[in-house]
């Protein structure tokens, strides 16, 4: 049963009606003339009367025929039944979707008219089209989660195919060619074409390596970007650290980019700063903590300061500004810097910071054993090495303000009020209520770090057990007879080990150990780190929103020389920032770029609260430079030549798209019929003449 690539033109059936009017209206006419007795030549004429008027409607036939042959040349007609999987064409469609998309045209955003492009494209590519379309800013976004290259149909696409109500990546040229690529690898279809729209904004060339599509693919390109481009943005802003003393005077600086023709006067830059109210915050002892970020709004602030400059801005250059701030109070403090011009883009015309007041974490160390000598302590390296100095002095720049307890039975632990993490150290028998109360603060935040020791055991830890602070049943004490134990691997891209993974700061293998307590882990724990035997040496489990690590040996010299070792100290700092939160970032974290997140929600430019963190999320500094590079800068740098489509309008793309035959087709003996009907006509419209 054939079929047709263009349906559209069937509607050219219609001119059928033509040859019938013709011939209704302007069919020969006799004029009766009476003569004498010739009845043989009447006979003749009626005879000829007869012949004509078959021949005439032969002739009409012929010419309806004509014209059906010539529509359905133009509608290029198909076999179905030779159509297979393998040679439907396919169109790999990228969408730019990174912030300068935000960019108004003369349809409204760029973004919004090239999906009203992709459409149109997609209705007029023909029945036997599959498309595999993505979204890409620094990341792909596909509208199909299949990758086998076979793509889906134009209906499934038109369904989920909008634009995004709101857009902050980066242009990343590199991963949207990396992933069209892949599916065109993958394509069964030896009928592939690649269609990009975007506005070819230079900052997306990043200079990585990037392999070539592969031979035979079509590309074309849909350039929607404006030539000229008047934008003010606040591109970059820097503190001295994220995390300061309180009493300290921090200065920002923020740096102001002008992308204009003409010299701009008395632009206002407002600087806002204030102290994020902890009031309505959830205690550390709620056992139903919350992980969903939440936003402070400006209005919402306490202590707010709040500065405004002038300047002068020359096009293409950068203005950098200082704001000197007051001693700031403990907290979290949260700033924007904003520049009062409309431009062309909005997006950029504010950036975030945010900054912890704080002082030194605060660890209670509880040791398990009590000793004359504070030197056989067991958590007295331990405390030294937190404390980064000698027994009763301090040390300012130190992260961590260890107190040391002993533990023993009836005394009890002290309030965990102010506390951001314990260290449990060869600490036995724990009261039923005081390892509720650890349970408790541990849900609610706060780090956890038990070492064992000669008096940790299954039965000593059952209160532990049943408060849920282990990380799996504990086990006997194993005790190297010959060769001591040593660390053999460990998880290097966990944020306690990656800085001590690099041989050149040292080497975790060379630490010995004499014994250590078998440790099976839960399902729930993660192993970090193993002795050569295979057995755990560090493990990890979650309760809540904080965090609980076994080390399965102890912190003091009976077990190990792991104390006297240079490693000891960074790896202490290591287990503890982790537990605090400072080896993931801090307590004030800005994300790169480079790390995805689950939600778009999460993407839109501000500080978002978490329990024990705040995240700074700005649009990418490059996206503020709408420079366009030239469509043969381009195709230079991917190394590929795109089709010339004109304008580069949807329809044109789509035609141009399906310029390429079928082997399917039958149009060649449409047009051989055609040919022959056309000599047929003409001969038996002479003949009907005569």
């Amino acid at each position: 049963m054939p079929q047709f690539l263009q349906t559209s033109f069937l509607a050219g059936l219609a001119a059928l009606a033509v040859p019938v009017l013709i011939h209704l209206f302007f069919r020969l006419k006799t004029r009766r003339v009476d003569l004498g007795t010739i009845r043989f030549l009447r006979i003749a004429l009626e005879e000829t009367a007869r012949r004509r008027k078959v021949m005439r409607w032969m002739l009409l036939a012929l010419r309806m025929a004509v014209v059906a042959l010539l529509v359905a040349l133009f509608a290029r007609p198909f076999l179905s039944a030779a159509v297979t999987g393998s040679d439907k064409d396919l169109l790999v469609i990228l969408i730019d979707q990174s912030a300068t998309m935000q960019l108004k045209g003369e349809n409204g955003r760029l973004v919004d008219q090239a999906v009203a492009e992709v459409k149109k494209l997609i209705e007029t590519a023909g029945n036997q089209s599959r498309f595999e379309v993505a979204f890409f800013d620094d990341d792909v976004h596909p509208l199909s989660t299949d990758t086998d290259g076979t793509g889906a149909t134009g209906q499934a696409v038109l369904g989920r195919l909008q634009a995004p109500p709101a857009i902050f990546g980066a242009t990343s040229f590199g991963t949207a060619f990396a992933w069209a690529r892949d599916i065109c690898v993958k394509s069964p279809s030896s009928r592939r074409q690649f269609h990009l729209f975007t506005d070819l904004q230079r900052s997306g060339l990043d200079w990585t390596e990037v392999e070539l599509l592969p031979d035979g693919v079509q590309s074309h390109l849909h350039d929607l970007g404006r030539p000229v481009v008047n934008n003010v943005a606040v591109t970059e802003i820097r503190t001295p650290r994220l995390w300061v003393r309180p009493g300290e005077s921090p200065t920002i600086h923020a740096s102001i980019l002008y992308n204009g023709a003409f010299a701009l006067d008395e632009v206002a830059i407002v600087f806002e700063i204030g102290r994020v109210d902890p009031t309505g915050q959830r205690s550390t002892d709620d056992p139903k903590p919350s992980v969903v970020p939440r936003r402070i709004e400006f209005a919402r602030l306490a202590e707010r300061i709040t500065k405004r400059e002038r300047v002068k801005l020359e096009p293409g250059a950068t203005v950098t500004l200082d704001f000197d701030l007051p001693a700031l109070s403990e907290g979290l403090w949260q700033g924007r810097v904003s520049v009062e011009y409309d431009d062309d883009l909005a997006f950029d015309n504010q950036r975030y910071f945010a900054i912890s007041a704080k002082p030194a974490y605060r660890v209670l160390i509880v040791n398990g054993r009590q000793s004359a000598s504070s030197l056989n302590s067991e958590s007295y390296f331990l405390e030294a090495a937190l404390r980064l100095a000698d027994t009763g002095d301090t040390y300012a720049e130190s992260p961590f303000a260890p107190t040391a307890v002993v533990y023993a039975e009836g005394t009890g632990l002290p309030s965990l009020s102010g506390f951001d993490a314990i260290v449990l150290a060869n600490v036995a028998n724990v009261s039923t209520s005081d390892a509720d109360l650890v349970a408790s603060f541990v849900r609610g935040g706060g780090g956890l770090l038990v070492f064992t020791g000669d008096r940790i055991s299954a039965s000593s830890s059952s209160s532990l057990t049943s408060a849920g602070l282990t990380v799996g049943e504990i086990g006997e004490t194993k005790t190297a007879l010959g060769l001591p134990w040593r660390l053999q691997q460990w998880e290097e891209k966990h944020p306690i080990f990656e800085p001590l993974s690099d041989p050149q700061h040292g080497d975790l293998r060379r630490l010995v150990f004499s014994a250590y307590t078998k440790l099976s882990p839960l399902p729930d724990a993660a192993v970090l780190a193993q002795f050569n035997s295979g057995d755990p040496a560090v493990i990890e489990r979650s309760s809540g929103e904080g965090t609980i690590l076994w080390v399965a040996t102890s912190c003091g010299r009976e077990w190990s020389d792991w104390c006297r070792s240079r490693l000891f100290l960074p790896t202490m700092h290591q287990l503890l920032s982790y537990e605090v939160g400072l080896s993931a970032g801090g307590a004030v974290r800005t994300p790169a770029d480079t790390e995805r997140r689950q939600s778009s929600e999460q993407r839109i430019p501000g500080v978002q609260q978490f329990r024990r963190h705040v995240e700074v999320i700005n649009t990418n500094p490059r996206e503020s430079e709408p420079d366009r590079c030239t469509q043969q800068e381009f195709e230079g740098r991917f190394a590929l030549k795109f089709a010339d489509d004109g304008d580069s309008t949807a329809v044109q793309s789509a035609m141009i798209g399906n310029i390429e035959f079928h082997h399917d087709e039958i149009w060649h003996w449409v047009a051989f019929s055609l040919l022959a009907v056309l000599m047929l006509e003409g001969f038996v419209g002479n003949r009907t003449t005569a």
